[in-house]
């Protein structure tokens, strides 16, 4: 698979697809943005939900964050972030709240969207219709983009509190642990293995 090295060429390759995407699914109908990559832990993209860029004239534009931390996944996975991302935009330029508890749990207007455009849609208990990828149409679209791959990530280093690391459940997000060295813990809600969460014990 082709790759791409570096981190200027890739936000270009980021800006075709979300071109091409906008033409495609949305009939050019969603404004440009700022495409960036941020160290986001919590999710592997973000739209802002108002512009937060201004050029000197004044014009403002929204932001569309792409996680450095999972910036190597596949182009597959990679579009249907930015799909994901879209969606959003989508919804709030047409007034459609689609989630609740600051941004985190997507509800059936954002499932209806997205499903809409290109995207199958999951449900979790904690995040609503939250988990998305390409369906098989999106799938055979963005094989036609010819699409690189970007070789690096952020690496992702344990951070700590009072020498604890955290612990959370992938799968339904119920279990939550904090241990001095490395565990390997099942979940007793869904039996899926903890993996390490970089984010900090809170105090309290």
């Amino acid at each position: 698979m082709p790759t791409i090295k570096n981190a200027r060429d890739f936000e270009k390759e980021l800006t075709r697809i979300y071109d091409r995407f906008n033409r495609h699914f949305w009939n050019n109908e969603l404004p440009e943005v700022i495409i960036t990559f941020h160290a986001t832990k919590s999710a592997h993209g973000h739209m802002a939900d108002a512009p937060t860029w201004t050029s000197g004239s004044n014009r403002q534009k929204y932001e569309l964050n792409i996680s450095a931390y999972t910036i190597d996944r596949t182009p597959n996975e990679i579009c249907a972030a930015i799909l994901h991302e879209q969606c959003h935009l989508y919804d709030l330029l047409h007034g459609i709240k689609d989630t609740s508890n600051k941004g985190r749990y997507h509800n059936k207007r954002f499932k209806k969207t997205a499903e809409d455009h290109g995207l199958n849609v999951k449900s979790e208990e904690t995040v609503g219709w939250c988990h998305t990828e390409l369906d098989n149409e999106a799938k055979a679209y963005v094989k036609r983009l010819k699409i690189k791959r970007f070789e690096y990530h952020r690496d992702v280093r344990p951070s700590t509190n009072n020498g604890l690391k955290r612990y959370r459940c992938p799968g339904c997000g119920k279990t939550t642990v904090y241990a001095s060295s490395t565990v390997f813990v099942i979940c007793g809600h869904c039996g899926s293995f903890l993996v390490f969460d970089p984010r900090k014990k809170k105090e309290g």
